[in-house]
């Protein structure tokens, strides 16, 4: 792995560089601060695997460095890591909205940071895979979204709040550090358009894209008041993350969604076929994986359909 770490404590990143090179990566780089770090990826001709930031550092913040990675060509999808004493639940969920894809709290143990870049290396090479072969990506319309994410994430902290549309990998990773730092379960909330397939078949391949990347974008801005992380799982499978489990019981999640959905609108599409919707609930426990979670949105998503709501 080609790796930049970026700590403003002159030990511990020295440490760091020590640890990864002693790992064997390919090729390891430190920083000192946010403009050093841009300048050293600007600077190095073969681009970097994977980022580690720290959160509090002078002038600019590990979060205002990650959304200008995530606006350098090339770095829209490398998996950032935050390494941080920074223990609190908006801190967490902004680092993720601007783009991280994990967050390890001070301190850890060496052997949970390199099972966290081991595991960014295994998502680099199934990202890279998809890239050569897109025809072989069982949910090549969820790649689309994602380029929407990049394209449009916000440049600057100030623009950002602690809920949005993220990556499904990010999602995991928010759901399981949300648990392991402050105990007890998350609530999920599943959006499934139940005719989904049916709505790809009335469109040009075109449309498909379009379609699914607006219908994204509107549930992301519908849940935002709410606090919600927002992920999209594929085939019109929809999850937000719920911190407050009291909105199981509010139907303004309904109303919301019923809203995004409908607003979605595309030029010379058949008007006979309307978007079907339905909502239903998770809970995921705090010993569970990431994998367990999404068995468990997957569930709950096939398991919807008795009571769905027709936009008319």
């Amino acid at each position: 792995m080609r790796i930049l770490a970026v700590e403003d404590n002159k030990d511990l990143r020295h440490l760091l560089g020590v640890y990864l090179e002693a790992q064997d990566h390919e090729y390891v780089r430190t920083a000192a601060s946010g403009a050093d770090a841009l300048t050293i990826i600007k600077d190095t001709p073969v681009p970097f695997d994977c980022f580690l930031l720290d959160i509090q550092m002078p002038e600019m913040s590990g979060i205002e460095l990650i959304t200008y990675i995530r606006q350098i060509p090339g770095y829209e999808f490398v998996p950032i890591i935050m390494l941080t004493g920074v223990k609190n639940s908006d801190s967490i969920a902004k680092a993720f909205v601007a783009g991280a894809w994990d967050y390890i709290v001070k301190p850890f143990e060496f052997f949970e940071l390199e099972t966290r870049i081991h595991g960014a290396e295994l998502r680099n090479a199934e990202f890279i895979r998809h890239i050569k072969r897109p025809h072989e990506s069982p949910s090549r319309e969820k790649y689309e979204v994602l380029q929407k994410i990049a394209l449009e994430r916000p440049m600057t902290p100030a623009d950002l709040s602690k809920s949005g549309l993220v990556t499904e990998e990010a999602f995991e990773n928010y759901i399981m550090r949300m648990q392991s730092e402050f105990g007890g379960d998350t609530t999920v909330a599943v959006i499934a358009v139940q005719n989904f397939t049916q709505l790809m078949a009335s469109f040009s391949e075109p449309q498909r894209h379009q379609y699914t990347v607006k219908l994204a974008v509107a549930i992301s801005e519908a849940l935002k008041p709410m606090g919600l992380m927002l992920t999209y799982r594929s085939n019109g499978i929809f999850a937000a993350a719920l911190l407050d489990a009291e909105m199981q019981t509010n139907s303004s999640m309904d109303k919301a969604v019923a809203k995004a959905v409908s607003s979605v609108e595309l030029e010379n599409a058949n008007p006979e076929i309307r978007p079907i919707f339905d909502i239903g609930y998770c809970v995921t426990k705090d010993r569970w994986t990431s994998s367990d979670t999404m068995i468990a949105v997957d569930s709950a998503a096939q398991e919807l359909g008795s009571s769905s709501r027709a936009m008319m």
